[in-house]
């Protein structure tokens, strides 16, 4: 049987790597995004030997994140895998100079949504009695705030807490949850807030993306692949003995 699973944030960037590597490993993959660019998306990544769907949503609107998830299970089938990607980064101020209503956006997407999506995926797996695999996507900013990112720190932070009471509460059912903590990848997000950091200290863009680079001890950034395949490994049978755990893939910045 074909197992099928859900990408969100999968229109581009770190969320389509995931969803391409998983239809290569044969899996059913709906993807999931605000952007209607989903849809087309989609519909380059399926033919003859891949499965793929796009569907427009959301994640902040829990009523649409239950009944997209019920379309899914009406087209795809029983869900065996939850990628929680979908996130913004949210205003660069200092947290005491940020709009409440941007502060709480952020909050809304990166923090909201994965529970939204849990609320709507979890009773479905477990009516199907066959277990399942959760993974959400935080952050190493996560893990450790700097300045300038106190939103999405504290929606990322707040993401690998909720998945470890998660991974608690559903082990008996066989639904492992994990998360997977990204540091220095060369997204979008990213490029902002190094443009942030080259604005703070009134240097090059350039410059300040080396010093990030530089920073690393692998010496380079990471790339939507690196995340996918960690993905891949937590979806798998490979992975069933792990739940409730944090994977950084930073390229070797430490965080405790």
């Amino acid at each position: 049987m074909t197992r099928a699973a859900i990408v969100t944030g999968a229109a581009r960037g770190l969320g389509h790597g995931v969803a391409v590597r998983l239809a290569a490993d044969g899996w059913a993959v709906a993807l999931v995004d605000q952007s209607e660019d989903v849809v087309s998306s989609a519909a380059a990544l399926a033919d003859g030997a891949h499965v793929a769907r796009g569907y427009v949503l959301d994640v902040s609107d829990p009523d649409a994140c239950i009944a997209t998830v019920a379309t899914i299970v009406d087209d795809l089938g029983p869900i065996s895998g939850l990628v929680n990607n979908a996130g913004i980064g949210g205003p660069s101020t200092l947290v005491h100079l940020t709009d409440p209503a941007e502060f709480k956006r952020v909050i809304d997407v990166n923090l909201l949504g994965p529970f939204h999506m849990a609320r709507a995926v979890v009773p479905q797996m477990q009516s199907a009695g066959h277990g399942g695999s959760i993974v959400n996507i935080t952050s190493i900013l996560g893990q450790q705030g700097e300045a300038g990112t106190g939103p999405y720190s504290a929606s990322k932070g707040g993401l690998g807490l909720l998945g470890q009471t998660m991974a608690m509460e559903l082990a008996r059912d066989s639904i492992r949850v994990n998360s997977i903590a990204p540091g220095n990848m060369l997204t979008v997000m990213h490029e902002e807030h190094v443009q942030w950091l080259a604005d703070t200290k009134n240097i090059s863009y350039d410059k300040a993306l080396d010093e990030v680079r530089e920073s690393i001890p692998l010496g380079r950034h990471g790339t939507a692949e690196d995340i996918a395949n960690t993905v891949a490994w937590l979806l798998s049978a490979d992975s069933s003995y792990v739940t409730g755990q944090t994977i950084g893939v930073n390229g070797g910045v430490i965080r405790t």
